[in-house]
């Protein structure tokens, strides 16, 4: 994913979630949670809202991606519908996308969690759209989200810890702020490990 960041993009790349969560409450999405293996993920936001149990159109969504974008899919009208899953993520692999967000639910969880992109979502769900009555698919229309207006352009930040998405102002305004407490952040860890064994705090200290 890194090549197909911009500059802005690419001053992110090592901005924990938490890191702007002790800053800010604005843009977080509450509830949304890495549902597959995900270290750190950075992408330019594309918005699709789907209206119907048939989301066949959501194919539009990734026929038109360009690599690196991050898919934000607001599937709460479906309720415990799930929109995502294994044959649509290989699509989602294919375009070259960032990441997935689902607000919602997603299905084939065993195989997901063991596919490549990040998945974020709420839940897990065995029951799931269908080729049923028209497919009504809005794309780059705004996403109202508990505090957060999601965007087409705003920028997605995303780790294990959960997910935030920003205004492209907002993130370059704040950017000087997060970059210094996570430089903090980093200098007590080294500091504390300059005096204490690793392996005594950790079990895989390799990845820490």
């Amino acid at each position: 994913m890194q090549k197909y960041l911009n500059s802005g993009l690419c001053d992110y790349t090592d901005i924990a979630t938490s890191t702007i969560g002790h800053v800010i409450d604005d843009g977080h999405l509450p509830q949304i949670h890495a549902m597959n293996r995900v270290h750190h993920v950075v992408g330019k936001v594309r918005t699709v809202v789907l209206h119907s149990i048939n989301a066949t159109n959501l194919r539009q969504a990734l026929i038109e991606s360009t690599p690196g974008e991050v898919l934000v899919i607001d599937a709460r009208k479906l309720k415990h519908r799930a929109c995502w899953g294994e044959q649509r993520h290989r699509a989602a692999i294919f375009h070259q996308l960032a990441a997935v967000v689902v607000l919602g639910a997603i299905t084939d969880i065993t195989a997901i969690r063991n596919m490549k992109v990040p998945v974020f979502a709420q839940s897990v769900s065995c029951l799931t759209t269908r080729k049923e009555g028209e497919s009504i698919v809005d794309f780059d229309q705004t996403i109202q989200f508990e505090h957060s207006c999601i965007d087409s352009g705003d920028i997605m930040i995303g780790d294990a810890d959960g997910v935030f998405i920003l205004k492209e102002d907002q993130a370059k305004q704040l950017l000087p702020k997060f970059q210094a407490l996570q430089q903090d952040e980093q200098q007590k860890h080294s500091q504390f490990f300059s005096q204490n064994l690793i392996d005594d705090y950790y079990h895989f200290p390799e990845r820490i």
